[in-house]
C-alpha cells in the first residue's frame, strides 16, 4: 500500500510549504510528492529529494488544472493519491489513521476532520450547495448562521464514518484508480468550486466518506472573502457550476444530500 501526493504552488516560498512536505516525508508508504508549480518558483525546481518530483505547468490556469498534470503523470503508480493543500499539517499516525480505514472500504474519496490550529472544526465535510448557501455565506451572515446548521452538518457525531458528498479540497485521499476513472478535475473552474464539483462526481459513482476519527490541520485564510480579485473568482465559479448542474432543480444534490441527512435521523431513532 502507497500513496502519491500532489501540491500545486503559485508563489509559495520554500517556508510556505516546508511544514507539509515534511509531514508527507515523514510516512513511510509516501512514494511521490509531485510539486506543480503554476508560476516560476525559485526554489522548487532546485529542491532535490528522492520522493519530490517538480512539474513546471504551463502557466497558472487553474488549481484543478495544476493538480490533474500529476494526475494524469502519476496517480496510477499509486494505490492512492492526495490532493494536498500547501498548508497542511498532520503527524503520521493521524494519517495511517485514515488510511487503515480507506483499506477497509470499497468508496473511492475519504476526508478526515479539518482543524485550524486552534483546533477548531473547519466543517470540511458539508452538504452540497445550493446558490441560497453560497449567497448567504457571503452577504447576509445572520441567514447563513441558521442556514450553515445544516449545510455545515455541525450536529454530526463525530466518532464515526459518514457518507457526505462534498468533502473539502484541501486533503482529498482517492483511490488512484477511482480517480483517475473520474479523469480529476474539472478544468473550467479556474479557482474554487472544482473540489465540490469533483467530490460529487465521485459520491454519485463511487461513494465518498467523511472520517473525523483522523485529524489534520490546514491553516485556512479564506482569501476570497479578503481580496477583491479572488471574490470575483470564486463568483465566476459559483456560476459555472450552478449552470453545469443546475440552479434551483438539481436532483442529484437533493438525493444525495438527503442520503447524507438520513444518517442523522438514523442515528437518532437508535438512541
Amino acid at each position: 500500500m502507497n500513496f502519491s501526493a500532489s501540491i500545486v504552488i503559485f508563489k509559495h516560498s520554500y517556508m510556505d510549504v516546508c511544514e507539509t512536505l515534511n509531514c508527507l516525508l515523514s510516512i513511510d508508504c509516501c512514494s511521490k510528492i509531485i510539486l506543480i508549480d503554476n508560476d516560476a518558483s525559485d526554489w522548487a525546481n532546485k529542491f532535490i529529494h528522492s520522493k519530490i518530483t517538480y512539474l513546471k505547468s504551463e502557466g497558472n490556469f487553474g488549481f484543478g488544472y495544476g493538480h490533474n498534470l500529476a494526475i494524469q503523470k502519476y496517480a496510477k503508480e499509486s494505490d492512492y493519491f492526495l490532493i494536498c493543500n500547501p498548508d497542511i499539517q498532520f503527524s503520521q499516525s493521524e494519517f495511517q489513521k485514515i488510511l487503515d480505514f480507506a483499506e477497509t472500504r470499497t468508496e473511492g474519496l475519504f476526508l478526515p476532520k479539518i482543524v485550524y490550529p486552534s483546533g477548531e472544526n473547519q466543517f470540511g465535510a458539508r452538504l452540497l450547495p445550493s446558490p441560497l448557501n453560497l449567497f448567504a455565506r457571503r452577504f447576509s451572515s445572520k441567514l447563513a448562521e441558521k442556514l450553515d446548521q445544516n449545510y455545515l452538518l455541525k450536529d454530526l457525531d463525530l466518532s464515526k464514518p459518514y457518507f457526505v458528498p462534498y468533502l473539502s479540497g484541501c486533503f482529498m485521499l482517492f483511490k488512484s484508480n477511482c480517480l483517475l476513472e473520474l479523469d480529476g478535475f474539472d478544468e473550467r473552474f479556474f479557482m474554487y468550486m472544482e473540489d465540490i464539483d469533483l467530490s460529487r462526481r465521485c459520491a454519485e459513482k463511487f461513494g465518498t466518506i467523511y472520517y473525523p476519527l483522523a485529524t489534520v490541520i490546514h491553516h485556512h485564510e479564506q482569501a476570497s472573502y479578503k481580496n477583491a480579485k479572488l471574490l470575483k473568482a470564486h463568483l465566476e465559479s459559483a456560476i459555472k457550476y450552478f449552470h453545469k448542474w443546475g440552479w434551483f432543480f438539481d436532483p442529484s444534490r437533493d438525493q444525495l444530500n438527503t442520503k447524507c441527512l438520513d444518517q442523522r435521523i438514523l442515528k437518532i431513532n437508535k438512541q
